[in-house]
């Protein structure tokens, strides 16, 4: 769900937290921030932590404030917030929610906790998804507003440096980057450029040692295979099959189909990726959303694009996008294999309690599939 179709009256709906005040120390701090004691919130609403039974309320916001009459954005279901929050792999929720006492809930700043890699050690970090203030409560709480308030809050109880906190919150804040860095620390990390290939190209020929196969979904080989690679990554989402078979087999927003490359004679999995077909960049794109294969292993990568094109080509693409951080090796491969880069006015921000945005910009192994939005 796109920044850019969130309705003008939020002042931020899908934004990324950044730190809270509590723990100015440990990084760069904002050119403005409010301390969290310091906030004159209003008698009427009270900023706390989600406790079982909110969703009830925070799905109904969200109803009012995001879809969309032409259907891009469409309604959240009970089920889905479900999958999305509750049972997503680190069992952590990490929701503030402003409640009224005669409106009830009013707001909320959420961040979505996904396991990383980094530094060698494993951590949380959180996708900031699915803000919303009532209009009509916007200003509630006096300047810079109740969003603000609510965001400072969830990062006092659910960011920094210990065991179930965030190391780090990260988003795409398209139209509200200027509140977000003013107030929020958020800092600008990387552009999301994409790679892009039009489907009537000749197609790929690919050695016959290897096969490319749709599966269910992923399994202990996948394990396997995110065991061997995660000491080449310093910053990554942890790619395990738990993951990604919630990320995306499971999921409820998208059609994802999962693929194995895998050794004919031995049957060994040497890399996977994930395909989709939607309306993100143009009507009816295919992307691969995910892909977790070694940089070096030339074989596999053509035997991987060369189903992933087919594939597009047979769905009605005109063309396959995806995307890989600046500074990674796979950015200039795909770039050798025919790929284009296509810029958008996207980009992703972190909102750091531990390293600096250097770090980001330098280490992330990123891909489309790190976000919601495709």
């Amino acid at each position: 769900m796109p920044w850019a179709r969130v309705p003008a009256v939020l002042r931020d709906p899908r934004e990324d937290a950044c730190r809270g005040a509590s723990h100015r120390a440990s990084i760069r701090p904002s050119r403005r921030v409010i301390a969290t004691d310091q906030v004159n919130v209003s008698d009427s609403i009270e900023i706390r932590p989600y406790r079982p039974g909110d969703e009830t309320a925070l799905v109904a916001g969200y109803n009012k404030v995001f879809p969309t009459e032409d259907g891009k954005i469409k309604p959240r279901s009970m089920e889905h917030w479900h999958w999305k929050f509750r049972d997503n792999p680190t069992g952590l929720i990490h929701v503030a929610v402003a409640e009224h006492e005669q409106e009830g809930i009013v707001g909320c700043y959420v961040t979505l906790p996904v396991k990383i890699r980094t530094e060698g050690t494993y951590g949380i970090c959180g996708q900031v998804v699915d803000l919303f203030v009532l209009p009509e409560f916007r200003r509630h709480t006096g300047r810079p507003g109740l969003f603000v308030h609510t965001a400072l809050k969830q990062y006092e109880w659910f960011g920094g440096n210990e065991e179930g906190q965030n190391l780090f919150h990260y988003g795409w804040p398209v139209p509200n980057w200027r509140i977000g860095h003013k107030y929020l620390n958020y800092e600008n990390v990387c552009n999301w450029d994409f790679l892009f290939r039009e489907c009537a190209g000749t197609p790929r020929e690919a050695t016959e040692d290897l096969e490319v196969i749709q599966v269910e979904r992923f399994g202990e080989e996948v394990d396997a295979l995110w065991a061997a690679m995660e000491p080449s990554f310093e910053l990554a989402l942890v790619r395990d099959a738990r993951y990604l078979n919630w990320r995306y087999a499971d999921a409820h927003d998208h059609d994802y189909r999962l693929y194995e490359c895998r050794e004919r004679s031995t049957g060994k999995v040497r890399g996977l990726f994930v395909y989709s077909v939607c309306d993100f960049l143009f009507p009816r794109t295919g992307f691969v959303v995910d892909w977790l294969l070694p940089h070096d292993d030339a074989d596999a990568t053509v035997a991987m694009l060369a189903v992933a094109e087919r594939q597009a080509s047979a769905d009605g693409a005109k063309i396959l996008a995806t995307l890989f951080g600046h500074m990674d090796p796979r950015f200039l491969q795909f770039q050798r294999l025919g790929y284009m880069l296509y810029g958008t006015s996207y980009f992703v921000v972190v909102a750091p309690f531990k390293y600096s945005t250097h770090y980001y910009r330098e280490h992330w192994y990123i891909t489309a599939g790190d976000s919601d939005l495709v």
